[in-house]
């Protein structure tokens, strides 16, 4: 007697189309699963995407916060109508909507924290209040790394038979043809200087300023060279106008929002990421995956998917002379940039979506069979 595929429903709050939530359609194990992909806000890309897919999805109509109680009517009414196994929410607003959403509707809830302690760093107190208040009443979590799950437990007081750790998967990112490499280096006027690439929000949680501290080192040491930085947010006039004081506007270009990052890790000589907070360096996998060695802090999640001294260099964090070591420590020898390269494009093969999909699904039949999910980690190594 064949048993019909369970629905899972994934949430999160913007209706962005991206390869994480693609992924999820088109991993699940379909025998045993159905996947329903919906968002908090109005319908749009991400909708688009999964209908293209051919897989369910919703919106809540949601356009801003003093809506959510509407929202949650229509989450609670879906939940039921459409008889969901297990209700699978991703980021801050969709979890603590979903929470209740499941609670009132009777479907067990399961979140995945995406983030380690930027909000504990940064003294938001009622964030990290309700981090916590959501994660002890989940029926499961699972954290991105185990320094996420650390923080959860030491910090936010929660139990440690709630927390699994599962990896993000990755897909593989396409190798950009000579003739794309080509048109990004003149658009881009890139003179076979050496380029280092930093691939962030320009938040101040990514670490850009020390960055800029280590420049003048770097320079000095290793000659001129080329940054790159690819990303959009708050600090862009403030990052700016610091590059302009420092005189570093030769050197340091803010790209904003680009839709080619295969291609510039690929013209990249090494990836930089010196981050404040980091639950996993999502950014760094899929450098790796180009084969690109990397410069990054000693942070969160990120010593869990950079091997020091194998894929790259790993330094404290707000520590500008230790960033520059790093960097011209790689970019003096191409010797040793080829090799931890080779060896991040290995290490990365290990982590794929479909590793990242079987995890997720084990902690929804731990929940089906009424068993507690015991601590798990999906280990990239």
């Amino acid at each position: 007697m064949s048993v019909s595929p369970r629905l899972i429903c994934h949430m999160v709050d913007a209706n962005l189309n991206t390869r994480f939530f693609r992924s999820i359609a088109r991993c699940h194990d379909r025998e045993r699963f159905r996947v329903m992909i919906g968002s908090i806000a109005p319908d749009g890309a991400l909708q688009e995407a999964m209908r293209g897919l051919g897989t369910l999805t919703f919106s809540l109509g949601a356009s801003a916060r003093r809506r959510y109680p509407l929202a949650l009517v229509r989450l609670t009414r879906m939940l039921r109508h459409h008889q969901v196994a297990c209700l699978h929410a991703h980021c801050f607003d969709p979890t603590l909507i979903g929470l209740i959403a499941a609670r009132l509707a009777r479907v067990p809830f399961v979140f995945t924290r995406h983030h380690s302690d930027h909000n504990i760093r940064l003294g938001k107190r009622w964030h990290t209040a309700i981090d916590g208040w959501c994660a002890r009443r989940a029926d499961a979590v699972i954290a991105v790394s185990e320094a996420t799950r650390q923080v959860m437990m030491g910090v936010e007081r929660v139990p440690d038979s709630q927390i699994t750790v599962v990896y993000n998967g990755m897909e593989a990112l396409p190798e950009p043809s000579p003739a794309d490499l080509s048109r990004v280096r003149q658009e881009l006027g890139l003179d076979g200087r050496p380029i280092c690439l930093m691939v962030a929000r320009l938040h101040e949680e990514k670490g850009h300023r020390f960055l800029l501290e280590a420049l003048p080192a770097i320079l000095d040491r290793v000659g001129p060279i080329t940054v790159l930085c690819a990303g959009q947010g708050p600090y862009q006039t403030v990052l700016e106008a610091e590059t302009r004081a420092r005189g570093l506007q030769d050197v340091v270009r803010f790209l904003g929002w680009r839709e080619d990052v295969p291609t510039l890790l690929s013209l990249a000589t090494l990836v930089v990421l010196p981050s404040l907070a980091e639950s996993f360096g999502f950014a760094l996998l899929e450098a790796m995956s180009l084969g690109k060695p990397i410069a990054a802090t000693r942070i969160g999640g990120i010593p869990e998917v950079v091997a020091h001294g194998e894929t790259g260099l790993l330094i404290p964090p707000a520590d500008p002379g230790a960033l520059a070591d790093a960097i011209s420590t790689v970019l003096q020898d191409p010797e040793l940039a080829r090799t931890m390269g080779e060896a991040g494009r290995r290490r990365s093969h290990r982590s794929t979506f479909e590793k990242m999909m079987r995890g997720y699904e084990a902690v929804y039949d731990r929940l089906a069979a009424g068993k507690t999910v015991t601590p798990a980690t999906l280990l990239m190594r």
